[in-house]
């Protein structure tokens, strides 16, 4: 397995995306460096992402975002929940990169909903929402039930957490992203277990010209339920 030593800088990040098929124009580029400044300023104030990593925000909190629109496609004019948000990943860089996508941050902690509807406000998304509160309960209510065709999630608990608390949020139709490090097999066999006929879609995060992400195995981890 491989460390991250040497910090990326924002501009190297630019440069595998765009190797790896992902164009960001240059305004959509400046306003992602004016929300990694920010985040890293309000990172002093209430912790969104372990201080202990600042300097590697571009490598391992950005780029593994970045990727995902590297690994899947979503529809123009698409509804999306970032499932326990926290900082805003991934759903910040999600609206700035996709400004035809509709983003609803949701979080069950008011501190770090505060401060994301602060970063939406300072950077004008005009396509991204805050909702506080815990997906499972929310599922119940009529204006959130089965409402989203996709869902991400980074993986704070076991996936089949994240299947089960997102379980009314989601459409019938639809599907869950899953940021993973490490080892996957079991987990993934207990979502299959629980849900029959969900359909699994594992990515290794293979970047060309910068191999680290793999090496640590990080993971998306899709979840089509379709079919279930």
């Amino acid at each position: 397995m491989s460390d991250f030593q040497s910090p990326l800088t924002a501009t190297a990040v630019r440069r595998i995306c765009l190797d790896n098929g992902l164009d960001i124009s240059d305004s959509q580029w400046q306003l992602l460096e004016k929300w990694a400044a920010l985040l890293l300023e309000l990172n002093q104030k209430i912790n969104l992402i372990s201080r202990k990593e600042t300097e590697f925000l571009w490598e391992k909190q950005i780029l593994p975002c970045l990727a995902l629109l590297i690994f899947r496609k979503f529809s123009s004019d698409t509804e999306v929940c970032d499932f326990g948000t926290g900082g805003g990943l991934p759903g910040i860089i999600l609206a700035i990169v996709r400004p035809d996508l509709r983003l609803t941050l949701l979080d069950s902690r008011h501190k770090k909903i505060e401060v994301v509807q602060q970063m939406i406000d300072s950077l004008k998304l005009s396509n991204s929402q805050t909702v506080l509160g815990r997906g499972e309960e929310l599922g119940k209510q009529s204006l959130w039930h089965q409402r989203f065709p996709f869902l991400t999630a980074r993986s704070v608990a076991p996936m089949i957490d994240l299947v089960r608390w997102t379980a009314d949020l989601r459409k019938e139709e639809s599907v869950l992203h899953i940021f993973k490090g490490g080892e996957i097999k079991e987990e993934v066999f207990a979502v299959s277990k629980e849900v029959p006929g969900v359909r699994v879609k594992k990515s290794l995060m293979v970047l060309k010209g910068y191999p680290k992400l793999a090496e640590n195995q990080k993971y998306i981890i899709s979840f089509d339920f379709s079919q279930s």
